[in-house]
């Protein structure tokens, strides 16, 4: 990757979109600190974090969630939205009592949960959810920090329709509480429908940056990418 310079403001939903090996994971990996830069500055609310490790950033305001489940399978539903609010609370290393006995934590794991529908199935274990549950679990987790900033790489990979709906009205929900929302996407629908704007990288460059109506009118994209346009009955299709 060379030349990338992008900025986001609180609130903003961003897609990252591109051809397969254009770069878009590597590039999430280098904003949250799993692969270094070579060169170049991030910054967070105007704080350089380009050397800072993974752990600093999500305790900054930087979360993440990956396109392979990272999920506590054995554990319960509600123990791993406990581990994500326990991990950034300033009681993180004091382990001698239960998680279940801060009550604090308890209340903001159980709220999260409902926001999602999935209170009810907190005692169950996670290999026990269902694949959409799942991606809702993971993206609860990744705010469960209170991030201002959350990179999602393929949110809505192996969902159903219905599904990556409801991933995408927490995806706006989550952007109307000032959070900025980056995601990298191959459902057309997921980026048209979320994205207020649009980033499309193509060997390691950004060679188009705009609104999802010039994204769809760029003529280098539509050849590059989207293959053609979707028409005006919402066919969207990617060749």
């Amino acid at each position: 990757m060379q030349g990338i310079s992008f900025a986001m403001e609180r609130g903003e939903k961003v897609a990252l979109i591109g051809p397969n090996g254009a770069g878009k994971t590597t590039l999430l990996n280098v904003l949250t600190g799993l692969i270094p830069p070579f060169s170049g500055r991030i910054d967070l609310l105007d704080r350089d974090i380009t050397h800072r490790p993974p752990h600093v950033r999500t305790s900054l305001g930087l979360a993440r969630s990956f396109q392979v489940s990272s999920l506590f399978l054995q554990l319960s539903v509600l123990e791993n939205v406990l581990l994500a609010v326990h991990g950034t609370a300033r009681t993180s290393r004091q382990m001698v009592r239960p998680m279940t006995a801060y009550k604090s934590a308890l209340e903001k794991a159980e709220k999260l949960l409902e926001s999602v529908d999935l209170l009810s199935k907190r005692d169950i274990a996670c290999r026990s959810l269902s694949h959409g549950e799942q991606r809702r679990l993971e993206l609860i987790l990744a705010l469960a920090s209170g991030p201002i900033a959350l990179l999602l790489d393929e949110p809505t990979a192996g969902l159903t329709t219905q599904e990556s709906l409801e991933l995408a009205a927490m995806l706006l929900s989550a952007a109307n509480k000032d959070v900025a929302v980056l995601f990298v996407a191959h459902d057309l629908d997921l980026v048209f429908t979320v994205a207020q704007r649009i980033l499309v990288l193509y060997y390691g460059k950004i060679i188009a940056e705009g609104t999802p109506e010039e994204i769809q009118a760029n003529e280098s994209v539509r050849k590059i990418y989207l293959g053609e346009t979707y028409s005006e009955g919402n066919q969207r299709c990617l060749k």
